[in-house]
């Protein structure tokens, strides 16, 4: 029979019927045995003697006999844990004391000695593993046979690929001895019942270490048997030995097939035969994750290849984003690639990544637009070098975005690598031109660039579902800080790496560190986050105020914490700015925020004036948030109507859900009061009347850090963004 409870029962009825008998509960280790046994022998109205069966006393006569006798007369119940290891003398006088006593044995399966007995038995199934210890197992291996531990290492070593015939091969045994031993190891419950033998317990795999040189075996075995490279690679890796030429081509051949393992299957190659090839490999995978190791790497193999074109031709493998860090080191590369180089393609083409890493030095900066003026579109080896160009121009936005948008869409249209795309795509983004069907992070960047914000979420979500590097983080941040939506931004924060060696991505993630600081509540961190790396964006060059307007997001907590005069400031230099890049989302942006600011007809004037440039624009989340402002502003019922009917109806085709309920609120007439707390009413009051934060928090007796908390809140829920649109957020007074 099988099972605890049927075992439970069978032992309950032997003892009720106290007459002789042999009975045997076999099992596994781990699988119960002894709590059986120790449950039987606390039962009440028998007598009841113990033994165990021990290692070190097998070889002597009536060892654990003697742990018995005397036996007294009449019935009694002796209870035997661990009989395999019993001595055969007393083996057999337990069978013979059966005849007037009830005998009750463990037996571990799997071990020598847990032969055949008389009786009856009681199998139990493995219990979970978890309570195992390694030396446990480690100490019940030692007593198998050399055949069943040689098994067990080649199981470690193979893992998931342990077929019987690679066992076989693995361990020089016949099929018989292997086959035994695989049912020895499936008895003591250290491998799987069906299948390839796979360990069950973590506890089984730590005392049977897998060691370098069955790795190497394994290695050379599936390699010889045509198993697939990544197979052999995994081996190699775990193997010491020095690799032959077929172990590195192996290695770098697993890495093309399967990215996610690249860098380790390169890094195992790096010291064997080709040490310059896998080394540019290694770095082609590291450029992603890690670029300024994967240029160290790039330097070293340099140094391994002969001057001039060989050398050329192996940085230009990298990608041109893998150069955006550590500007000094990348100089000295390329200076001592181009030194002898005479095509003048691969000149072009090296001036492209030195002028990509020169993207955040503001003299590379200045001269990129000189430059990009001086080549024609016409050649196809200037296309890379002017697209890096236009990109770098774009990023100082001091030259009119008309005159970049064509550039950039010329080149778009002939882009031979889908790095140059990715940088075309935000020229174009931030010169109101985003261009259509875009995947991955570029489809996040235009939808966001088109104001449809629930398609740049979407986007830029699946980006995040996988491996993301920092330049795609550089990019998913902008998004975040544009679609305003807290788990976006905490999920691309959560991304980041610990150490960011390009400044300028950077300052952008501290930008982003900032908004988040401010929505969640601390508006005078976030204020002071936010500007810090603005402005570090400024002293880099970096000044376009369509792919950073953090200008207008510092305005806005400016004037949430009641300074008006510095959300003016600020939204001035912006709209500055602005109008010298000439795009219109980022000129009607600048109207917008200055309008917000502005009390009476020139605050009118300024929105009217924003609705007019947003018309051209292709944002079109911009152009409802301006109708928004318009229609709270305005005191035109009709006119009210109208701008806040294109709010709402804009605002939910572009998935905007927030700013689509705040325009519904204004237009059925309703103030969402009853969402205001008693003091948020007091402080709305307040600040509607013109009161500073200084004068409310007098007026309420309450700090000024108060007054800005519930003015960020109140904002939120009347649906409006500055004090001046508060009055008109009402029908009537409080």
């Amino acid at each position: 029979m099988s099972g605890r409870a049927a075992g439970k029962q069978h032992l309950a009825a032997a003892l009720a019927a106290r007459t002789g008998a042999f009975v045997t509960v076999r099992g596994p280790m781990g699988s119960g045995k002894s709590a059986l046994l120790r449950a039987l022998a606390e039962q009440p109205g028998a007598v009841v003697l113990r033994a165990s069966g021990d290692p070190a006393e097998r070889d002597r006569d009536f060892g654990v006999a003697d742990q018995l006798r005397p036996v007294p007369d009449g019935f009694v119940v002796l209870v035997v844990d661990d009989l395999q290891w019993a001595d055969p003398s007393s083996v057999r006088w337990l069978i013979e004391l059966a005849a007037r006593a009830l005998v009750v044995t463990a037996v571990r399966e799997g071990e020598p000695g847990a032969g055949a007995l008389p009786g009856s038995v009681v199998r139990l199934p493995p219990l979970p593993s978890v309570s195992w210890s390694p030396r446990r197992v480690a100490e019940c291996l030692r007593r198998q046979p050399e055949s069943v531990r040689a098994v067990a290492e080649a199981i470690a070593v193979l893992g998931r690929h342990a077929e019987a015939g690679l066992i076989t091969a693995l361990t020089g045994l016949d099929d018989g001895t292997c086959g035994a031993a695989v049912r020895t190891l499936r008895a003591l419950g250290f491998v799987t019942a069906q299948g390839n033998p796979q360990f069950v317990a973590q506890a089984v795999a730590d005392a049977v270490p897998a060691t370098a040189s069955g790795h190497r075996a394994a290695a050379v075995l599936l390699h010889d048997r045509g198993h697939p490279v990544t197979h052999v690679a995994d081996h190699l890796v775990a193997s010491r030995a020095p690799l032959d030429e077929w172990a590195v081509e192996v290695l770098r051949d697993a890495a093309r097939q399967h990215r996610p393992n690249a860098v380790t299957y390169l890094r195992r190659a790096v010291p064997g035969p080709g040490r310059a090839a896998t080394l540019i490999d290694l770095a082609l995978a590291e450029s992603a994750t890690d670029p300024l190791l994967a240029l160290h790497h790039l330097c070293y193999a340099t140094e391994l290849l002969a001057p001039g074109r060989e050398r050329a031709e192996a940085v230009l493998r990298m990608p041109i984003t893998a150069l955006g860090t550590a500007l000094p080191l990348v100089r000295d590369l390329l200076d001592d690639v181009g030194r002898d180089l005479r095509d003048p393609d691969l000149v072009r083409r090296l001036e492209a990544r030195a002028r990509y890493a020169g993207l955040t030095d503001p003299a590379e900066l200045t001269d990129a637009t000189a430059r990009m003026r001086e080549l024609g579109p016409d050649r196809a080896a200037n296309r890379e070098l002017l697209a890096v160009l236009a990109f770098a121009t774009t990023l100082q936005g001091r030259t009119p975005a008309h005159e970049i948008a064509p550039l950039a869409e010329h080149l778009l249209a002939h882009a031979p690598t889908d790095e140059m795309t990715r940088l075309l795509v935000k020229t174009l983004c931030a010169a109101d031109s985003p261009p259509a069907a875009a995947t991955g992070t570029d489809r996040a960047l235009v939808a966001v660039h088109l104001g449809d914000l629930a398609d740049a979420r979407r986007a830029a979500e699946l980006v995040l579902d996988g491996p993301t590097g920092q330049d795609a983080l550089l990019d998913l941040a902008l998004v975040a800080l544009k679609v305003g939506d807290e788990h976006l931004c905490e999920r691309v924060l959560a991304s980041l790496p610990s150490e960011v060696d390009n400044p300028g991505a950077a300052a952008v993630f501290d930008l982003l560190r900032g908004a988040d600081a401010a929505a969640k509540g601390d508006t005078r961190a976030g204020l002071r986050q936010l500007t810090d790396a603005g402005r570090h964006l400024d002293r880099l060059g970096w000044r376009n105020v369509v792919l950073f307007p953090w200008r207008m997001a510092a305005a806005h907590l400016h004037q949430q914490l009641g300074d008006v005069t510095a959300a003016r400031v600020l939204a001035e230099e912006n709209h500055d700015l602005a109008v010298e890049w000439g795009a219109p989302a980022g000129i009607g942006r600048a109207l917008r925020v200055l309008g917000s600011l502005t009390d009476g007809a020139e605050g009118l004037n300024l929105l009217l004036s924003a609705m007019d440039a947003l018309s051209q624009s292709a944002n079109r989340v911009e152009l409802a948030r301006t109708h928004l402002a318009l229609g709270v502003r305005l005191r035109n019922r009709s006119e009210q109507v109208s701008h806040l009917q294109a709010c709402q109806d804009i605002a939910a085709a572009c998935g905007d859900q927030r700013l689509a309920r705040q325009a519904a609120t204004h237009l059925r007439g309703e103030v969402r009061r009853a969402e205001l707390t008693r003091t948020e009413r007091k402080v709305v009051a307040l600040a509607a009347q013109g009161r500073s934060n200084q004068e409310i928090a007098e007026a309420l007796s309450v700090g000024t850090r108060a007054v800005e908390k519930h003015l960020t809140n109140s904002y939120r829920k009347l649906g409006v963004v500055s004090r001046a649109d508060l009055a008109g957020a009402f029908n009537h007074p409080f």
